[in-house]
């Protein structure tokens, strides 16, 4: 039987989340070179509407697996916080006997490289003495092998990295590979497995979702986005000022300008944020590390202003202004005022 390519399937509110669809899009990559299976696992207390949904656009197979919830501690399901005792896929997937992943005969398994993938695919590598490589950008062949791109040092280095492990759990970055929407017509098969967890030395004390309102972003035509590099809170008032500018607008940050507090986190673009599409994306001080670009690589024109010329950001933007913020934009509200006057 020939190693198979696993997708870790993610969900959210019964509904499968739009990153299970980019992982669909890595694998048929990965597949190119090795001639593999594809097979979708998930998790789940029955055959879902969402699994059904998945196996008829995806054409693929999938097992869903039903955690025994009588095998789990009652600490572990805290029921203030999730009264209908969902177990979280991270939980579910670090707890996996490795046998099962035996019996699957895995080539590479694909997460998604954010909160859920990166806390769950280190755990699960070790248990199942796989070779971890997170952050995969791209795919490609060299001489009879398979390259995995990732950046290295701020998003100033690409690495290609090749696997010698028989197997290997992959991260596969947001937004770097487009899902296919056509439909071939295919419909996958799908299976159920119940597995008791066994749980280690921890529990779960909480779980919860956002509940922050980010129907501004979506709604905006031109994001204005602030990060590390305008160095101080006061610089912040050129980036509002630049923003009123424009109608439609909307103020966001890079994690570290959210982490100081010096905006909300419902303002956070990235891959622990908010992920936006605007017609315009002004990145001011943004140095373009590979968390914030899966948030904004998919705007429509992008300018940045760096003082650093070899900023990331520059990489995926349409226009690059190397320049301080604090001289850039008061020079261009005032060019921008007087071209509006006249």
């Amino acid at each position: 039987m020939n190693p198979k390519i696993i997708i870790i399937a993610e969900q959210s509110h019964g509904e499968i989340s739009s990153v299970t669809y980019e992982l669909i899009a890595g694998a048929k990559v990965l597949r190119q070179f090795t001639n593999s299976d594809i097979k979708i696992i998930m998790t789940g207390g029955e055959v879902s509407v969402a699994a059904r949904q998945l196996s008829e656009q995806s054409g693929i197979d999938i097992l869903v697996i039903n955690p025994d919830i009588r095998t789990i501690p009652e600490e572990m399901i805290p029921e203030k916080i999730i009264p209908e005792k969902i177990i979280p896929d991270e939980i579910v997937f670090k707890n996996i006997p490795a046998s099962l992943f035996k019996d699957l005969n895995p080539a590479y398994i694909l997460m998604a490289h954010n909160a859920k993938g990166l806390d769950a695919a280190p755990g699960l590598a070790a248990k199942i003495n796989a070779a971890c490589i997170t952050g995969v950008e791209k795919i490609t062949g060299a001489d009879g092998d398979i390259c995995f791109t990732r950046s290295l040092f701020n998003d100033k280095i690409s690495a290609q990295i090749i696997s010698c492990a028989k197997v290997s759990v992959l991260t596969i970055l947001p937004g770097v590979f487009k899902p296919d929407t056509r439909f071939n017509g295919n419909v996958g098969k799908i299976s159920m497995i119940d597995l008791p967890l066994s749980t280690g030395d921890y529990h779960l004390i909480g779980y919860k979702n956002d509940a922050a309102d980010t129907s501004a972003l979506d709604d905006a035509d031109v994001i204005v986005s602030a990060g590390n590099g305008i160095r101080e809170k006061e610089n912040l008032d050129l980036i509002f000022q630049m923003a009123g500018l424009f109608p439609k607008s909307a103020i966001t940050g890079s994690r570290p300008i959210c982490d100081k507090k010096w905006l909300k986190y419902s303002q956070q673009v990235g891959i622990t944020g908010a992920t936006v599409k605007p017609k315009l994306y002004l990145a001011c001080g943004i140095s373009g590390s590979s968390q914030h670009i899966s948030g904004m690589r998919d705007s429509k024109f992008i300018v940045s202003i760096n003082t650093d010329p070899h900023a990331a950001i520059f990489n995926i933007s349409d226009i690059c202004i190397i320049e301080d913020i604090a001289t850039f934009i008061p020079q261009f509200i005032t060019m921008y005022q007087d071209s509006q006057s006249t």
